[in-house]
């Protein structure tokens, strides 16, 4: 926990209980979806108080629900947040007064041999295991062949996560309103392996000639291995954020990226 957020948090909440909102607390990812999926499955909202990542965790519990996320920036990027500590009492009078929008992202699903592994706002990835190995993979879209992938890894994301690791790979950046699935290689050993974009409803399928790692929102779940098929799709759940004006992610990207 970052130094002051507990004290923060209870700022918080003694805010939003003065406003006679019903609120529980907690610091741990796993207590989270505990929650939601008990006694707060209803809940008006989640409030995260941290960065991106911390959002992103609780995007993965919230939007089994359907429960919008509001996030209070005290990472360094905060790039999905909505507000900082110092407007949390004007968003709770906005919240009451209805003067807000929820904003809906979509979201990619992954697979691994038919056992699925979740779903993601931002990306998957797939890397090399060890430091000095090389990622290969056979890579399709919608059945058809791209070819075999050498590189140090892929990521297959979501315009969301255009301007995370997408971005840093060399990955285009997409503007939200456009529904699309990004593969991007990662430093690819070959000029002929560029980035892809292409539809939100297509199917892309990665198959393991190598022990590799994946990652859901840079979280490690999975090792794969040779023969391994991993088939990434758009997910049937959308993430949802409270928002109380209109997003320009490419002035975010110069603010927040520079």
């Amino acid at each position: 926990m970052k130094p002051n957020a507990g004290r923060l948090m209870n700022e918080l909440v003694i805010a939003a209980e003065h406003r006679d909102f019903k609120t529980v607390s907690t610091t741990e990812d796993e207590l989270l979806e505990e929650l939601l999926d008990g006694d707060f499955g209803d809940a008006f909202c989640v409030v995260t108080l941290g960065g991106d990542g911390t959002i992103l965790r609780a995007v993965s519990a919230a939007s089994k629900h359907g429960i919008p996320v509001l996030g209070v920036n005290m990472g360094r990027v905060g790039f999905f947040s909505e507000i900082g500590v110092g407007e949390f009492e004007d968003a709770l009078d906005k919240l009451i007064k209805g003067e807000y929008a929820v904003e809906r992202p979509s979201m990619l699903r992954c697979e691994v041999n038919g056992e699925s592994m979740g779903d993601c706002l931002n990306d998957f990835s797939v890397h090399r295991q060890e430091l000095a190995s090389i990622t290969q993979l056979d890579l399709s879209v919608d059945g058809d062949e791209i070819g075999t992938v050498m590189a140090d890894g892929l990521i297959v994301g979501t315009p969301s996560g255009s301007t995370a690791y997408t971005m840093s790979a060399g990955g285009p950046v997409v503007a939200p309103k456009l529904d699309c699935i990004l593969v991007t290689p990662i430093c690819p050993h070959s000029l002929t392996v560029r980035p892809i974009v292409t539809s939100t409803d297509s199917v892309v399928e990665a198959k393991l000639q190598c022990t590799c790692r994946l990652s859901r929102d840079g979280q490690n779940i999975k090792i794969l291995y040779p023969g391994d098929i991993a088939v990434f799709r758009r997910s049937e759940r959308t993430a949802e954020f409270i928002r109380f004006k209109k997003r320009n992610v490419f002035k975010l990207i110069r603010e927040k990226l520079k």
